[in-house]
């Protein structure tokens, strides 16, 4: 790579790193992508679980953080005299936040102390929580709404010509809360250089807020994480009894509808099944919900890349129950990498969906959730769409997500200079 090509880029997350579920997963594909083509990448974290990524330089961020509380619940410290003392060891072509806590406030800064462009990736969506897990939804929204968005507004100092909207009402913001969620979102937007969102409702949304943000605004789905691509590929399937196997993997809370998974294979008593689920957090409620079917596994947390491979390798079925929440649901995207069919229940996940590998159930019930895995007992029609995840895994691949970033990051370092 030529020395003018290369790029000083830093990445910014208040989560654990790399064990936070999709959020950790994508900033580790984009590490692994941008060293690979030669790029000085810098990644800023908190100290928890930290594991520094290989080839990339590692700055560990000072934040607040009670033990035992889940990763979102960790704020980087984002002071005028953090930002500094990081310039003063550093120097970056362009910054990119990835969480809407303390490291965007921090990344505002660094920005602003380096006159360097900074865009920003919106991997969740609040928005989406406040049916699942109204308690919680409520004070991320007042979070949102009288820090998050004062805090940007007074760190990126951005003179605005054109006013930011409360947003209207759609499926993604039938309530009051919903809404301000939105009108937060885009008011981020606006301070930020340009930003990014792994699915187009996301981008819809915060554009009905500022249509004049349209021009800022990225669909960057994330790639998967190379490393679990080849070890997939890699892999052999163990397995050879008749047993069709279906398999969740996500963070074990509310609104990833677990419960629901659970319930839909308890109701569609199919012969011959199993169901085995992945992930950490509270499994207590869900254990006793599935505590008279030994048909039903639970393997806890798993960091390990092989063993992740292998539980998807040796799975026949991926399910995902999440409705209103996801805004790509990145394991759908690692099943279809393995070639395996997908039942799932939001219509907008749209990457690595069609009609020919997955069955969208009817509406996001446990009813329509049993059917969908009744449907699936059908081998021949199991098989074929576990074909069609075959054929569709290349266009998930990391070098595209890669490609689409990089040409965001060299448009706004052009126009910057």
């Amino acid at each position: 790579m030529r020395r003018q090509q290369r790029l000083r880029i830093a990445l910014v997350t208040d989560d654990f790193y790399p064990a936070s579920g999709g959020i950790g997963r994508s900033i580790q594909t984009q590490i692994s992508e941008l060293v690979s083509l030669g790029h000085e990448v810098t990644l800023l974290a908190p100290r928890h679980f930290l594991e520094r990524p290989v080839g990339c330089k590692t700055v560990v961020v000072p934040s607040f953080y009670i033990p035992g509380t889940p990763s979102h619940m960790c704020v980087l410290k984002c002071g005028r005299r953090s930002a500094r003392r990081i310039c003063r060891q550093h120097r970056f072509d362009i910054i990119h936040s990835q969480t809407e806590r303390g490291g965007l406030m921090l990344a505002a800064r660094i920005a602003k102390e380096q006159g360097i462009p900074h865009i920003h990736t919106f991997h969740a969506n609040l928005a989406g929580t406040h049916t699942s897990q109204p308690f919680g939804a409520f004070w991320g929204s007042m979070a949102y709404l009288f820090l998050i968005n004062p805090m940007i507004s007074m760190i990126a100092d951005k003179r605005l010509d054109q006013p930011v909207f409360f947003a209207p009402k759609s499926p993604d913001a039938t309530g009051v809360l919903a809404r301000f969620d939105w009108h937060t979102m885009a008011t981020v937007a606006s301070r930020v250089d340009a930003f990014t969102a792994p699915a187009d409702f996301m981008t819809q949304r915060i554009s009905d807020c500022a249509s004049w943000l349209d021009e800022r605004s990225h669909i960057v789905p994330t790639g998967v994480n190379p490393k679990l691509s080849h070890a997939i590929a890699h892999t052999e399937r163990h397995r050879t009894d008749r047993t069709i196997r279906f398999l969740s993997v996500c963070r074990l809370a509310p609104e990833k509808r677990v419960d629901a998974i659970i319930r839909a294979f308890v109701q569609a008593d199919l012969p011959n099944a199993e169901l085995h689920i992945i992930g950490d957090g509270k499994q207590l409620k869900l254990r006793l919900l599935a505590e008279k079917h030994q048909s039903i596994i639970f393997h806890g947390h798993v960091s390990c890349v092989k063993q992740m491979a292998e539980a998807f390798v040796n799975a026949d079925v991926f399910v995902l129950a999440s409705h209103g929440f996801d805004t790509q649901a990145m394991t759908i995207g690692e099943a279809v990498t393995a070639g395996l069919p997908i039942i799932y229940c939001d219509p907008r996940l749209t990457v690595g969906t069609t009609k020919d590998n997955s069955i969208l159930a009817r509406d996001p019930s446990v009813e329509q959730l049993a059917a969908a895995m009744r449907q699936m007992a059908d081998d021949t029609r199991r098989r074929q769409m576990a074909r069609a995840s075959s054929r569709l895994a290349s266009e998930l691949s990391p070098e595209h997500m890669t490609h689409k970033y990089l040409t965001i990051y060299r448009d706004l370092i052009a126009r910057t200079v």
